[in-house]
């Protein structure tokens, strides 16, 4: 398995921190001029390099590895 702290990409990170700051998907869209799609591509991408199920569990083990804060 790949370490996560290294291939998860600046803008999966920066989802993930936005979630972490309760913004729903579309927004996060907007502020990156992204479909929301896009970005659930991101956060699915994401989760599956933290081997996470949910999103909400991603951002947990992204704050557990110090990923974001």
């Amino acid at each position: 398995m790949t370490d996560p702290c290294q291939s998860l990409t600046h803008i999966e990170k920066s989802c993930l921190q936005s979630l972490a700051l309760g913004k729903p998907v579309a927004s996060i869209a907007e502020q990156y001029d992204k479909c929301p799609r896009k970005i659930e591509g991101f956060l699915q991408s994401a989760r599956r390099k933290l081997t996470a199920s949910t999103n909400v569990e991603a951002v947990a083990r992204a704050i557990q590895l110090g990923l974001i804060s």
